[in-house]
């Protein structure tokens, strides 16, 4: 059965990659003396990090809320797999591929380094391309680094079975125990890291926030006669604005957990302005805008110290320039290598099988 698309929740994957960009970009004129924090708010900026786990909690919801199989039934591990590798692959290796001709072409041609030096290794190649750099707890990342949550989602798909049989079902009591068990084990790695969540490269992440997520879902499930609160989204917000006041960013995997739960009915005060055409297509662009980003950024840094004109632009002018450049490269992704090869994997997995036998492969 094909599930009806969530609006909401498709338009806030689009906050949730600009947020990453705010992200990388303000460390990146941070640390070459601009003034990006007073243009965009330091402290918002500096915790775009927290994007990618707003990603990681929505993609365990969602994928429970379009592949949960009925009581009794059984997930078809197969094409659930395929699925997801036609939704993720394409444009990952399109961007790995891209990225690693920038390196080369800037770091090793003209500026005459050596080959296989730092991070960008074969072997760091290879891991990338299969998906596999961020299957540890975290550490550096590699080529196009932004891939190592994709590699932590890729994570997730492979033991997706599991993660639903760590979610009990209807007992709600039950449900908001083992919340508050991946909250807290996320509360750990927080304590322990130094760097709070904004560390990369691994699952200590993906793997509380994803079922966090899965688990949200089951509450859904199971209080289906939920009519929604109207201010819930609000006060979900509100509670991620304190977590981000204190610097507590398990205190914000917590509220944007219920900012999903809550848009997820559809009755929230936010459900109209997030479901305006141009901000539902924008989420559905998202991870292309994520993939891409920095292969942009990189080659943008590259003509502003070739060229005078763009470095002695305002700041506010190069980012926004850079945003557009950003934009328009995530719509080409999209338009030649995400949509089209998705569609020509689904097909041919359909040619495959009987029309009875069907999955829904939204996401």
């Amino acid at each position: 059965m094909v599930m009806r698309q969530l609006k909401p929740l498709t338009s806030l994957r689009a906050f949730f990659a600009l947020w990453v960009l705010c992200r990388h970009w303000f460390h990146t004129y941070v640390t070459e003396g601009a003034v990006f924090d007073v243009a965009f708010g330091g402290t918002f900026s500096s915790h775009g990090y927290l994007g990618v786990d707003g990603f990681f909690v929505l993609s365990g919801f969602i994928l429970m809320y379009n592949y949960c199989p009925p009581e009794g039934g059984r997930l078809d591990m197969r094409r659930f797999i395929v699925a997801r590798i036609a939704r993720i692959y394409p444009a990952h290796v399109a961007c790995l591929v891209l990225f690693a001709v920038a390196v080369v072409a800037r770091d090793y041609l003209i500026h005459k380094n050596v080959l296989g030096v730092g991070l960008f290794t074969a072997g760091n190649f290879v891991l990338e391309l299969f998906l596999l750099s961020a299957w540890r707890y975290s550490g550096a990342t590699g080529w196009n680094d932004v891939s190592w949550s994709v590699s932590a989602e890729w994570f997730a798909y492979v033991f997706f079975p599991v993660f639903m049989l760590a979610a009990p079902r209807y007992k709600t009591s039950r449900i908001l125990a083992v919340a508050a068990v991946a909250l807290a084990a996320l509360g750990i790695v927080e304590a322990t890291s130094g760097e709070h969540l904004s560390l990369s490269g691994g699952l200590c992440r993906l793997v509380p926030e994803f079922l966090l997520g899965v688990l949200l879902c089951r509450l859904r499930e199971a209080r289906r006669d939920y009519a929604g609160w109207a201010f819930g989204g609000i006060a979900s917000l509100a509670l991620c604005g304190v977590a981000i006041a204190i610097n507590v960013d398990t205190l914000f995997v917590a509220g944007a957990g219920c900012l999903i739960f809550s848009l997820s009915y559809e009755k929230d005060l936010l459900t109209r302005p997030l479901s305006v055409s141009w901000l539902t297509f924008m989420g559905e662009v998202s991870y292309c805008i994520y993939i891409v980003q920095r292969i942009p950024e990189y080659l943008f840094l590259f003509a502003r110290g070739r060229f005078a004109a763009i470095a002695q632009m305002p700041v506010a002018g190069q980012v926004t320039l850079l945003l557009g450049i950003t934009l328009l490269a995530a719509l080409l992704l999209h338009f030649t290598v995400e949509k089209p090869m998705r569609a020509f994997i689904q097909a041919r997995t359909r040619r495959r099988t009987k029309p009875a036998d069907s999955l829904a492969t939204i996401s």
